[in-house]
């Protein structure tokens, strides 16, 4: 008001001042006055254009009514197509921006009673007091109505689509909180107060659903003998069972690998067949289901005669169990002799056919022109050379190859033929391997050198980083594969120094540099020096050393500037160390921090690493009292107990520790925060001595001198351990990484293991 008053000026001063109004600049102008004004002076100035005036321009207002418009126009469109004027905020019709259009006028409480009324014509909801979203579904639902006939809100909304059917239910359940108006235009569409009551969701229920299929499943079962003969096309009862089972083995694998057992409904469909899900592929189980018929049929497996009266796939099916027999799991083996095939039956049974030799030659002499032209015969088995499916052909070769093996037989005509043509046709490994090492091999000896000091950067990047890979897993590898890889010149000890690049010289420079300014390498993460990212370059260093059972050259030199460059505890604490041991000779005394440092260091020397303490006693920090160092006795002050203290003592009562993650609340109370800020105080000698006394008798590795995060995974593992229950991966692989570095963990972490069965690798 104050800002209209400012701008209103009387017209200027002569005969007629008395009888004008004020005037007000139009951009503060409300609109209800521009148009009184408008109104007054198009009375006055009607002489005026009588007598031959020239007509003046109507400004703003003019420009507001067309614009409003050409905005009804839009609008009047769209509800012809539509129905209503719901739309969307960010819609565009017509190339026109209705939806921001529409919005607008919603929220313009001082819109003219002729343009609310031309709106209202067209939908009488356009500006409705509930969401305009809610006003769109309810239109969907009506339209739905009008094509397809009644909602049947008792079925779950069947004919409607689901995000359609799942807002109409959500209106049922709401129903006594919407506004009356709603209830009403609910009314409309069928949504009676008493259908409303009789609505059901629109989402299936999964427990329900379960219990169907498992009824089909069973069903199959007791006509098929089996569920493992549904395939992805079988509906039974109106069921896709072969797709649904399909999904629950793939579910059920997936639970195993997280928990290591079987899901409950796993289990219920192994009550109906106990290898719906084998561990073992489906055509195995279906061609051992198909033997079981014929033997449930009165049929008799004659091993000795090569199964006679069975179909020719079932014949070479049987034939090739027995002749793999020793290769078999236990519960496949338990299976076959369920058909009468045992071990000394499947010893005793029909040698394959030989095949023919004249056929043989034929197909070494495709062996032998492959060879040549890629120099190996680790060929996939899609491989085709000269329309010959040689895949195929040596896969065969290399099962009976194996088989022979498995049995003691010694070397077959065709396996010492195919020998002679490639020694590694038949490799213990997987043939990529194979087939990866043999396009180095032919690189290298055209003249491509193994560049092991650049890490492999002239080879193409697949290569470069199987070599990488044989590089990093070099010990694990099967000796004559160690033997390959030495061909192509990577040699045990190449594998294992690795090369300090150019970049690497410059980063120990700038290592060096640090060191030699500020005593350490315990930098923060953040850390530069003179513009290199020493900090980070650190971490990567650290990060990887602890990987690598090998330290490479870059890690002995650092090891060389620093030794303590990568220490087994915090860096801070070496940070603080460093600190101490540099400020110790200063002449104007040691800083308050160091000596509340040291004083925390005397009070957990127990606690501490052996090396820990030798660093501490050659800095002049033994264990002992403040006083024996010299230091200022200060009057102890008797604090009041913290609060954390009984949150802290009834979460130890019921988790048995205090090791819970920094988010962790108790009653309400930020219990992880606490302990954290407490365990900070502690180390840097701020804490009060009660309150680390009370702290110590609740758990007494409430402050480990490791991480807080092992000390809760140790917890998590200790309790597994005593309750009897399995591991989950993820404890099962950080126990696997405690025995692998074993010598790098403090004694008490060692001893902590050692409590709950987890001992060093040997």
């Amino acid at each position: 008001m104050l800002l209209w008053a400012q701008h209103c000026v009387r017209a200027g001063a002569d005969a007629a001042a008395a009888d004008q109004l004020w005037t007000l600049h139009m951009a503060h102008r409300p609109r209800p006055i521009a148009r009184e004004l408008t109104a007054y002076r198009h009375t006055a100035d009607k002489g005026e254009k009588a007598a031959g005036g020239a007509q003046l321009h109507l400004g703003l207002r003019n420009t507001s009514d067309h614009a409003f418009t050409t905005g009804l126009a839009h609008a009047r469109a769209y509800a012809a197509v539509h129905g209503h004027l719901a739309a969307p905020i960010h819609s565009r019709f017509n190339d026109f921006a209705l939806g921001t259009w529409l919005k607008n006028h919603r929220k313009f409480s001082a819109m003219p009673p002729e343009h609310v009324a031309e709106l209202e014509a067209l939908d009488p909801w356009w500006r409705p007091p509930w969401t305009v979203m809610w006003q769109r579904s309810y239109y969907e639902a009506r339209d739905h109505t009008r094509a397809r006939g009644g909602l049947r809100p008792e079925h779950g909304f069947p004919a409607t689509r689901f995000g359609l059917g799942e807002w109409l239910y959500s209106q049922c359940t709401g129903y006594d909180s919407l506004h009356p108006a709603q209830q009403r235009l609910l009314a409309d569409i069928g949504l009676t107060p008493e259908a409303v009551r009789a609505a059901r969701p629109r989402r299936k229920n999964m427990a329900t659903h379960f219990q169907r299929a498992l009824a089909c499943a069973s069903v199959y079962a007791n006509t098929h003998g089996t569920l493992v003969t549904a395939t992805t096309d079988t509906v039974q009862d109106g069921l896709k069972l072969g797709q649904w089972l399909a999904n629950q083995r793939s579910k059920d694998r997936a639970h195993q690998h997280r928990h290591g057992s079987p899901s409950p409904r796993a289990q219920a469909l192994s009550a109906i067949d106990p290898w719906w899900n084998p561990p073992w592929t489906l055509e195995w189980q279906r061609s051992w289901h198909q033997a079981h018929t014929r033997v449930n049929g009165g049929h008799v497996l004659d091993t000795a005669a090569g199964f006679p009266g069975t179909t020719r796939a079932l014949a070479t099916w049987l034939t090739t169990q027995c002749a793999q027999y020793d290769t078999l799991q236990p519960d496949q083996q338990d299976l076959l002799a369920r058909i009468g095939i045992t071990a000394d039956r499947a010893r005793g049974a029909a040698a394959r056919p030989a095949e023919n030799e004249a056929d043989f030659a034929t197909a070494l002499g495709y062996a032998r022109s492959y060879h040549a032209a890629h120099g190996t015969l680790a060929a996939a088995i899609s491989a085709v050379h000269d329309r010959f499916h040689l895949g195929r052909w040596l896969r065969r070769q290399r099962q009976h190859a194996r088989t022979d093996a498995g049995r003691g037989a010694p070397p077959s005509a065709q396996t010492k033929a195919l020998s002679a043509v490639d020694p590694w046709w038949c490799p213990p490994w997987n043939l990529a391997w194979q087939r990866a090492w043999q396009h180095i091999h032919d690189q290298v000896r055209a003249g491509h050198r193994l560049d092991a000091d650049h890490h492999f950067r002239s080879f193409a990047p697949t290569q470069r980083t199987w070599l990488r890979l044989q590089r990093t897993h070099y010990d694990d590898l099967h000796p004559d594969q160690q033997r390959l890889l030495a061909d192509i010149g990577l040699t045990r000890e190449r594998a294992r120094t690795r090369p300090i690049t150019p970049y690497a010289e410059t980063a120990l420079a700038h290592a060096r540099a640090y060191a030699a300014a500020h005593h350490t390498l315990a930098v923060a993460y953040s850390t530069v020096h003179d513009g290199f990212p020493l900090g980070r370059w650190l971490n990567d260093q650290r990060q990887q050393a602890r990987r690598e059972a090998t330290p490479n050259a870059r890690h002995q030199a650092l090891t060389t500037i620093e030794p303590w460059w990568n220490p087994p505890w915090e860096l801070a604490w070496q940070r603080a160390y460093t600190r101490a041991r540099t400020t110790q000779t200063r002449p104007h005394g040691v800083p308050a921090d160091v000596r509340a440092w040291t004083t925390a260091q005397r009070t957990a020397w127990d606690r501490l690493r052996p090396e820990q303490q030798k660093l501490l006693t050659e800095a002049g920090i033994t264990p002992g009292s403040e006083n024996a160092a010299g230091q200022r006795c200060r009057t102890s002050r008797v604090y009041p107990l913290s609060p954390g203290l009984a949150h802290a003592r009834a979460y130890a009562l019921a988790h048995g520790h205090l090791s819970p993650s920094a988010d962790t609340h108790h009653d309400s109370f930020p219990l992880g925060r606490w302990l954290v800020e407490t365990r900070r105080k502690a180390r840097q000698g701020q804490l009060a001595p009660i309150t680390n006394l009370a702290l110590t008798a609740i758990d007494p590795w409430w402050n480990p001198p490791w991480p807080s995060v092992w000390q809760r995974t140790y917890q998590q593992t200790k309790l597994a351990y005593r309750t009897g229950q399995p591991y989950s991966p993820g404890l099962q692989r950080w126990a696997d990484r405690q025995r692998t570095r074993w010598t790098t963990l403090h004694p008490r972490q060692q001893h902590l293991l050692t409590t709950i069965g987890i001992h060093p690798s040997t």
